[in-house]
């Protein structure tokens, strides 16, 4: 059912919280629903279903202006890419159907425990990055047979989280991408990309079971597209070695700091 919220003027700061997430999430990697369902839920007390459409549609414009703009700057990964998105596309659309059977209340606590349950392997493959610091690996690695069905997994765990939660999949992305041994420029930009087709797979399957608000994706959405535009600009001013320490150890705490507060809410 596609609804419309009543006006409520605590949505006038919508447009603001579009342009910085979409700045943020450009620069660091993903598409922003992982910031934007907590967000919606905690702070706009929007029910969790519906918070999670909205992020998805609002997730769209981001993902595509930030995935054009990393792919002309080469830091996307087109073949891994490919294969997360494909297999994200399957998970995106199952994730969806499996939310709409959920009640808001346990959705809010199941979203906090996969927040804070996925930082284990963020936080084993940010320390194994941190050590080895002798070899940076390439862009566009031959792919072996491991690397294919790691990246179709990942991928469909990302679709599956994004399509259940609205969170776009980005943390999953971003362990795949990093247990795969991408550089960080590329673990970002390839993650945009990937976000793409779990947010839109994600939003048509919410669209057919759930809930969905125009106000609250139009209001987000202006601000996100503004804010995808500037971040990969930024990004190019921004020193690789200084944003390899601190994007990992940064990311690991904003997924915590979230996923506490869906959860014990």
């Amino acid at each position: 059912m596609i609804a419309t919220s009543t006006f409520n003027l605590n949505y006038l700061w919508l447009p603001l919280v579009g342009f910085v997430i979409g700045l943020l999430v450009t620069m660091f990697g993903g598409g922003g629903g992982f910031f934007y369902v907590p967000i919606l839920t905690l702070l706009f007390h929007v029910p969790t279903q519906l918070a999670a459409a909205t992020s998805l549609a609002a997730t769209i414009p981001t993902v595509i202006v930030g995935s054009i703009e990393h792919y002309r700057k080469g830091n996307v990964n087109l073949r891994i890419g490919l294969i997360f998105g494909g297999a994200g596309l399957i998970g995106a659309f199952a994730g969806a159907y499996f939310s709409n059977l959920i009640s808001s209340a346990l959705l809010q606590k199941l979203f906090g425990a996969y927040a804070i349950l996925l930082t284990i392997p963020m936080i084993l493959t940010n320390r194994k990055k941190s050590q080895d610091q002798t070899s940076e690996p390439t862009k566009h690695q031959p792919l072996k047979t491991m690397d294919i069905v790691l990246s179709f997994f990942f991928g469909l765990l990302s679709g599956a989280m994004a399509g259940l939660f609205g969170t776009s999949g980005t943390a999953t992305i971003v362990a795949g991408l990093y247990i795969l041994g991408l550089p960080v420029i590329s673990v970002i930009g390839t993650s945009v990309m990937v976000v793409f087709f779990n947010a839109l797979s994600g939003f048509v399957g919410h669209v057919l079971v759930g809930q969905f608000d125009w106000m609250l994706v139009v209001l987000l959405g202006a601000g996100s597209i503004l804010g995808a535009f500037v971040g990969p600009r930024l990004l190019t001013n921004i020193n690789v070695k200084t944003l390899e320490k601190v994007y990992g150890v940064l990311f690991i705490l904003l997924v915590v700091g979230f996923g506490l507060a869906m959860f014990f809410k």
